[in-house]
């Protein structure tokens, strides 16, 4: 065995690339684009034709990253993506713009990651919560949602300080929706330890 751990660098995906446009092709320039590894939310900005690349990503083959594509104006997207083994990876969308008036965004997902391992290091989200009940609090206005088939919510609120929690979650996240802007928050569902 090697005392070295040579199985711990975690960096399998080379990169994610890809475009984000408009239902008609137009490119959106200058989009958000995030990356979360179930630790870390990671982002870039695409360029002026909508391409983003997010370079050497620490996460293990079969474990799942979520890109946020989010844009002032724009309904924000999130995809869940299974990691393939040292590849680049592509993925492009559309946005579509969102009359919001003085409402923002908020997106997420309920999440369970994964982290550890002696043999092979794993890093990456390994499941998701879905069909979970998500609550947006502020003073005695309640919103509720439900996560989909991803594990994803979305909630368009008025500007001001909330509190977002999630169905059987401990955790909770206080959050400030501003009129026009996306805020990404994900909630955590516990943790898988791998030893």
């Amino acid at each position: 065995k090697d005392s070295m751990g040579s199985g711990r660098s975690a960096v399998l995906v080379e990169g994610i690339y890809g475009y984000v446009k408009e239902g008609d092709g137009s490119p959106v320039a200058n989009a958000g684009v995030s990356i979360f590894d179930g630790f870390t939310l990671k982002s870039v900005k695409t360029d002026s034709a909508g391409r983003y690349k997010i370079a050497e990503l620490p996460l293990s083959a079969d474990q799942y990253a979520i890109l946020f594509f989010t844009k002032e104006g724009y309904i924000p997207e999130a995809e869940n993506l299974k990691i393939r083994e040292k590849t680049d990876m592509e993925y492009s969308t559309i946005l579509k713009r969102g009359d919001m008036g003085h409402n923002g965004f908020v997106i997420g997902t309920i999440y369970r990651p994964i982290r550890g391992g002696k043999i092979q290091f794993q890093s990456g989200i390994y499941s998701f919560g879905k069909g979970r009940q998500v609550t947006l609090e502020r003073d005695h206005e309640v919103i509720k949602n439900e996560t989909d088939q991803e594990g994803h919510f979305l909630f368009e609120a008025p500007a001001g300080r909330y509190t977002l929690s999630g169905e059987g979650l401990r955790e909770r996240a206080e959050i400030e929706v501003v009129t026009g802007q996306t805020v990404i928050q994900n909630l955590r569902s516990g943790m898988v330890l791998v030893d």
